[in-house]
């Protein structure tokens, strides 16, 4: 089963399809070097026939691996455009060596259908679905809820309103960011312990259990708020502690004690946030999209370079409410407890929330389009931070604005837009949501080219009485319509979003 996802930034959005995100197997060049096999077709192929492998590179604390992901049970086939509305399909048969061969497909384009949602638009004879992972390739998660880590660490921090507790295990890629709500109590302002923390692992969206036998240590940070120039608030590790001797099972209570270190400020980087350039593509998101504000983080984490998609450490944080102006806060000093050879990133994000609501759905419910990049945090200091990528242009649907809702849009439409204002794309990925019973847009649909407009294929919209879409314009090292999922530390994305469409 092919999994992809995209972690945005989880204090604002708690699922962003994407983190940075963001779609498929984030932006990227991918990860280490591949030292596999040949791909199926590489040295004797078919004839006309098109090769699709799934390398994943498995990056933990302790080694990289590289293993196949077993593609015997994940739909996998190629639709030819045949003209006026007509496609003809060619099925693969995935095996467990990660490998597919799709006889019979004509030279040019096609769309290679991955599993049940993705759509990669290409010409491409060999395709890699591999993609770069955080952790152990042999951490389970933990499936049972709940499985609980209890922790009473002394030597906080004296807690200020705002400050946060994170977990990071490098070797297993668990862990999670708390943002002020997910455990159990949660220390109150002036308090100098942890007492009795307790979180739910299970409920982490990377729950891989710990394992001290495999080198997994748990690392606990707290975040605690400082202030900087104008005022800004913005958080930085102050505290930290960490546990070599923990083993979990699924469904257990882990309960562990010990004191935390002081984490001396000893690098820094210089912050010139210009946040009136982001917003002034906020009406390119969608004419009716609110302010969410501006967003700008440290990380760090293994193989930070290759960008696996996991979890990472965050080293500092700063937030910027809507409607904040321009703000240059100088040289932030932070420490960073974590070793030096990972290296780190600065991601910037900024949100416009779109309010929906469509026919037979009770419930409005908002969604996120982002602006956002990444890059080397030496790259970023002392640089104005602007966004590099603005959303795309006159986003249509059967050539009329998809910034009005729209009837009778049939259920194999044209999607085509123009490219952005600012900078130029190498690829764009364009996400169909339709409303769910749980007041949020569902995916139905994720398709990747590198054209400026898509032809969707039948079977989409099939079900669907009303949808919107998402299209994402990306800067990126990779050539998607080879390698769709991989990960890369430096990128930029920017979001449009539709309005209320109806077949």
């Amino acid at each position: 089963m092919i999994r992809r996802t995209h972690v945005a930034h989880a204090a604002t959005l708690l699922a962003l399809a994407s983190f940075p995100a963001c779609g498929g197997k984030d932006e990227g060049t991918g990860g280490p070097p591949s030292t596999s096999p040949p791909g199926p077709s590489e040295g004797g192929g078919e004839a006309g026939a098109v090769s699709v492998r799934s390398l994943d590179v498995w990056i933990g604390e302790k080694a990289t691996v590289e293993a196949p992901q077993d593609l015997s049970k994940t739909p996998i086939e190629a639709l030819v455009p045949m003209g006026g509305g007509q496609w003809q399909t060619f099925e693969g048969k995935g095996k467990a060596d990660g490998s597919v061969v799709i006889p019979g497909v004509p030279e040019g384009p096609y769309v290679l259908h991955v599993g049940e949602f993705d759509y990669i638009y290409t010409s491409a004879r060999d395709i890699d679905l591999g993609g770069a992972i955080a952790g152990r390739k042999d951490a389970p998660r933990a499936t049972v809820n709940p499985t609980k880590v209890t922790l009473d660490i002394t030597n906080l921090d004296p807690w200020k309103a705002g400050d946060d507790i994170q977990l990071f295990v490098p070797n297993s890629g668990a862990g999670q960011r708390l943002y002020g709500s997910a455990a159990e109590d949660w220390p109150a302002v002036g308090d100098t312990t942890l007492d009795r923390f307790t979180v739910n692992w299970s409920g982490f969206a990377w729950s891989s259990l710990i394992d001290a036998s495999k080198g997994d240590v748990l690392t606990v940070s707290q975040l605690s708020q400082q202030t900087g120039a104008s005022g800004v608030s913005y958080a930085i590790i102050t505290r930290f502690a960490s546990f070599d001797d923990i083993t979990q099972t699924d469904g257990s209570t882990v309960s562990k004690s010990g004191a935390f270190t002081s984490v001396p400020s000893n690098v820094s980087a210089s912050l010139d946030v210009r946040t009136t350039k982001f917003t002034s593509h906020l009406a390119a998101v969608n004419p009716k999209a609110v302010d969410q504000g501006t967003f700008v983080e440290i990380h760090t984490r293994p193989g930070n370079k290759y960008a696996p998609v996991g979890s990472s450490a965050t080293l500092l944080s700063l937030s910027l409410a809507a409607g904040s102006a321009d703000v240059n806060l100088g040289a932030i000093p932070y420490g960073n407890p974590y070793p030096a050879d990972w290296g780190s990133s600065a991601f910037v994000y900024h949100y416009g929330m779109v309010t929906y609501t469509a026919p037979g759905v009770a419930t409005p419910w908002n969604d996120f389009g982002a602006i956002m990049f990444g890059r080397d945090v030496a790259s970023v200091s002392g640089q104005p931070i602007e966004p590099p990528l603005s959303p795309v242009q006159d986003l249509e649907i059967n050539g009329k604005s998809a910034f009005s809702d729209q009837t009778g849009v049939t259920r194999t439409p044209r999607l085509s837009w123009k490219a952005p204002a600012v900078g130029t794309p190498t690829h764009y990925t364009i996400e169909i949501l339709k409303p769910s019973e749980f007041s949020y847009g569902m995916v139905v649909a994720r398709l990747h080219t590198k054209d400026t407009k898509v032809d969707l294929p039948p079977r989409i919209l099939e079900d669907v009485s009303a949808f919107y879409v998402r299209v994402q314009a990306h800067v990126s090292p990779v050539d998607i319509t080879t390698h769709p999922y991989r990960s890369a530390a430096e990128f930029a994305r920017a979001d449009a979003l539709s309005n209320i469409l109806v077949p």
